[in-house]
């Protein structure tokens, strides 16, 4: 036999193979064998490229040129490739291809044969002469052949392990990853910049950034306009701006403009043109040098058309522009100046101001005898403005002038505004005569006329004098007051001195008053006129921005204090007229109660003034004391009035009407509470109804509810006093059929309520018809015991109740007017539709008190019964949100709705 060969393809084309299967698992041992050996020559450079790769897309090349002016970029790209193209160039040396023979050696290992017979068929016998072993040799061929049918090639072995020994892999798969999140946008556009590094020389300059601010006046009260922040320029172009800015920007003027532009060459230019075409002309301002190539420039723009930044010949950026100038503030007198009932000076006024009002104020000049102004000093009266600048404002404002030397003179007024900037803007001159007060005193007349000579006849000072001792040594005639007599010396001593300087007449003209007052009024007029001093210094403060909380208070308690001491001063004045005769027992015995001003109610309106104040709205705080200057105003000039008849049956109506609702109500509750109580007991309930009867008051026991009676009934109508647990009703409740019982009682007596009303009226309200109807339904549904469905129409009646005691004090107020007669008060009003009768379901308290209801309602002022309703349903949205097993649309909702508290 001969050595053994290496089989070859001449071999298995004799026969060995006759379907090629060897041929195949052969080729395929053999391209295994290949990548095992071609993949440790790829490993080095594909790695190489795959972190060049993760590092262009994470942004690594582009930060280190920034850093190196772009040659640490470009060193970057050089050492990586010069690595990559070494590794490459290793891996083709070092890598050698697999042959034939060690694809049969790798089939032979896979297919687990021993005595490798692949390799025995490309043997040959050594001598082929012999026919005994020829014959010999093809059964071992064959046998051999037989052993071939099971080959197979094994995956190519794994190298990773030894080729990376500490799984560096796995961090270069993660920057790969994260550079792939990082360049989402533009992974292609990355990784051509990667390999184009930006070499540029470390001194050159940096292409130009803007920066360009315009700063409205702080008086406007307008924001900042950005036109350009930290934007490169193109070489030679403009730069685009941060914010796209409309095609004319409106600029207050006197807004500064502020640009800052760093890098670039030469130092920029502000160009501002004026004018439009032909006519236009520019005016170049330089940049101020703030750094090694940063520039900055602060100008205030008062004219221009359009805004040019320039450098080294080159335009950054432009903007058309049209200045917006500032006008001046109007003002004109809504009606003219007129006297209030106690004398002061009412100013009814409007003005407004395009970026709001600093000040308003009234400039009052004295008219001589030849209707020219005198040559005093003006009066200066700033008036109060709602709120802190307000652009637009109609206001009252109110000024006791009666001490002034000028009260009763003729006078000029003309109003004033002025904005931020000084601007003022005037109003049309009005000539009035200024209030005065009245006196009834004939001293104090006397003493009076007296001072005003001091102002109309400064030359007769002797004379004044004269006159003023001989009303002093008359004591007699001012009840023996040694304080007057003492003033009357005095005032009459200090005029013969000869003394001329203005501040001894006002002196004097000071201490003419306070006497005058004195005889008068004695203390009221000075508890009056401390009164009114500390009203104006509480609205002084709450025109502020920032309110001090400490001052306001203490302001408040002096303000208290002074209303207790002038409603002192009144009571003694009114004993002394009635004990003089002025004023009679009889005339106060029919006095509208809906006039009647107690000290609660003041007290009650200066508290919600505080409450308001401290809750930040101040402008309706302001208003609630202009409400109670003018309570006090009205009730120092007011009378007791005597009511009418007709006002009279007015009151008793409402007063039924009132009676009926709230036993309705009563009513309504034992109803729900009988239908509950079904619910709960079932059969027991007729037995078990609640342990509170109705009508009782809370923390009564069964059996002890006094003097309250039947639905029918007023208080204080119970038979002999008793209650009346008795009759057909358990001591624990009321049935169906009692609670059906006295809703038809009610109803009955709206019946014969309608039936008055449409003989004095003529007409009745439609919604008591609805009421009445409602009550029929709720007795029907008492009557077949179904208290359940009974709530719903006693609700309704409740409701119709309410509407119809609104229409009929509109009617009441209508049919007074046409009939010549005085139209109901703004309190009697306010009790009818807010007071008296009120929706029984919510439960408001009475909060109007006969002063303030209808002005709430018209000057924007909330209630307190708004206020406290505020507080609760916050308090309920509170205690909602914390119950998280609500739905989740629900508990969204409600947070929304307490985000708006």
């Amino acid at each position: 036999m001969r050595n053994p060969q290496t089989p070859d393809r001449s071999t298995f084309k004799e026969g060995a193979d006759p379907s090629g299967v060897l041929a195949a698992k052969l080729a395929l041992a053999k391209a295994v064998l290949g990548w095992e050996r071609l993949w440790p020559s790829l490993w080095p450079p594909l790695v190489i490229a795959t972190l060049f790769i993760a590092l262009a897309l994470i942004g690594v090349p582009g930060w280190i040129g920034d850093l190196t002016y772009g040659w640490g970029h470009l060193t970057l790209l050089v050492a990586l490739g010069a690595a990559f193209l070494w590794s490459l160039r290793r891996g083709a040396q070092r890598w050698q291809p697999a042959t034939h023979a060690d694809a049969v050696r790798r089939l032979e290992r896979d297919s687990g044969l021993s005595h490798r017979p692949l390799s025995s068929l490309g043997d040959r016998p050594a001598d082929e002469a012999n026919y005994m072993g020829l014959a010999i040799w093809r059964a071992h061929l064959k046998r051999e052949a037989a052993r071939l049918k099971g080959l197979k090639v094994g995956a190519p072995e794994p190298s990773m392990a030894r080729l990376d020994r500490y799984g560096l892999r796995a961090g270069l798969a993660f920057a790969l990853v994260l550079g792939l999140a990082i360049a989402a946008g533009n992974p292609g556009q990355r990784i051509a910049q990667a390999f184009q590094p930006d070499l540029r020389s470390p001194y050159a300059a940096a292409p130009p950034t803007l920066d360009v601010w315009i700063n409205p006046p702080a008086y406007t009260g307008r924001v900042p306009m950005l036109l350009a922040r930290a934007v490169e320029t193109q070489e030679g172009g403009a730069a685009p701006a941060a914010e796209t800015p409309p095609e004319r920007l409106a600029v207050p003027v006197g807004s500064v403009l502020l640009a800052k532009v760093n890098g670039g060459e030469g130092t920029p230019e502000l160009a501002v043109a004026e004018g439009e075409g032909d006519q236009a002309r520019e005016t170049v301002r330089p940049f101020e040098t703030v750094g090694t190539r940063a520039h900055q420039i602060e100008m205030p723009i008062e004219a221009g058309t359009a805004l040019t930044i320039r450098q080294d010949g080159d335009d950054l950026a432009g903007w058309t522009i049209t200045v917006v100038p500032d006008l001046k503030p109007t003002v004109s007198m809504a009606e003219p100046p007129a006297a209030t009932e106690r004398a002061a000076l009412m100013i009814h006024f409007a003005a407004s101001d395009d970026y709001g009002l600093d000040a308003v104020e009234a400039r009052i000049d004295r008219l001589d005898s030849l209707s020219e102004v005198a040559s005093e000093a003006p009066i200066v009266l700033p008036l109060s403005l709602p709120g802190s600048a307000p652009e637009a404002v109609d206001a009252k404002d109110y000024h006791d002038l009666t001490p002034h030397p000028w009260a009763g003179q003729p006078v000029r007024i003309t109003l004033v505004a002025r904005d931020a900037i000084g601007q003022e803007g005037l109003s049309e001159p009005l000539t009035i005569i200024l209030p005065e007060r009245q006196f009834t005193h004939p001293v104090a007349q006397a003493i009076i006329e007296q001072r005003k000579r001091l102002t109309t006849e400064p030359g007769e000072k002797d004379d004044i004098a004269q006159v003023l001792m001989s009303i002093a040594v008359r004591p007699h005639h001012y009840f023996e007051d040694l304080v007057t007599f003492l003033a009357l010396r005095t005032a009459a001593g200090r005029l013969v001195l000869n003394d001329e300087s203005p501040e001894m007449v006002e002196a004097v003209q000071k201490l003419l008053w306070d006497t005058a007052l004195r005889v008068e009024d004695g203390e009221l007029s000075l508890a009056e006129r401390e009164l009114r001093e500390i009203e104006r210094k509480i609205m002084d403060l709450l025109a502020e921005d920032s309110v001090d909380q400490a001052e306001l208070d203490k302001l408040m308690d002096e303000l208290r204090q002074a209303i207790d001491k002038m409603l002192q001063a009144m009571a003694e004045q009114m004993q002394e007229m009635m004990r003089n005769g002025e004023q009679n027992a009889e005339q106060m015995q029919e006095v509208d109660p809906n006039r009647i001003i107690e000290r609660q109610d003041l007290m009650d309106m200066l508290e919600r003034a505080r409450e308001m104040a401290q809750a930040g709205a101040k402008d309706a705080a302001r208003e609630m004391l202009s409400q109670l200057r003018e309570l006090m105003e009205n009730l120092r000039a007011g009378r007791p009035q005597m009511m009418s008849p007709e006002q009279l049956a007015a009151r008793e109506m409402m007063r039924q009407l009132q009676d009926l609702a709230e036993q309705q109500q009563r009513l309504m509750d034992e109803t729900f509470k009988n239908h509950q109580q079904e619910q709960q007991f079932g059969n027991r309930g007729q037995q078990n109804l609640g342990n509170q009867p109705f009508g009782s008051q809370p923390g009564q026991q069964p059996g002890q509810r006094g003097e309250q009676g039947q639905p029918g009934q007023r208080p204080g109508q119970g038979q002999n006093g008793q209650g009346q647990n008795g009759q057909g009703q358990s001591p624990q409740g009321m049935s169906a059929e009692q609670l059906a019982q006295m809703q038809e009682q009610l109803r009955r007596q709206l019946g014969e309520f309608m039936r008055k009303l449409g003989e004095g009226m003529g007409r009745i309200p439609q919604p008591f018809g609805q009421a009445e109807r409602a009550m029929k339904g709720a007795s029907d549904a008492l009557g077949q015991s179904q208290p359940g469905d009974a709530v719903g129409p006693q609700g309704d009646a409740i409701e119709a109740l309410q509407d119809g005691a609104q229409a009929l004090s509109e009617a009441m107020q209508q049919q007074q007017q046409a009939g010549g007669g005085a139209a109901p008060t703004p309190g009697a009003q306010g009790r009818a539709q807010d007071g008296q009768i009120r929706d029984p379901l919510n439960n408001d308290s009475d909060d109007s008190q006969g002063y303030a209801t209808d002005g709430n309602t018209r000057h924007g002022i909330p209630a307190e019964s708004d206020l406290l309703r505020s507080r609760r349903i916050f308090d309920e949205l509170r205690r909602r949100s914390g119950e998280r097993d609500r739905p989740a649309q629900e508990l969204d909702y409600i947070d929304r709705l307490l985000k708006r508290f």
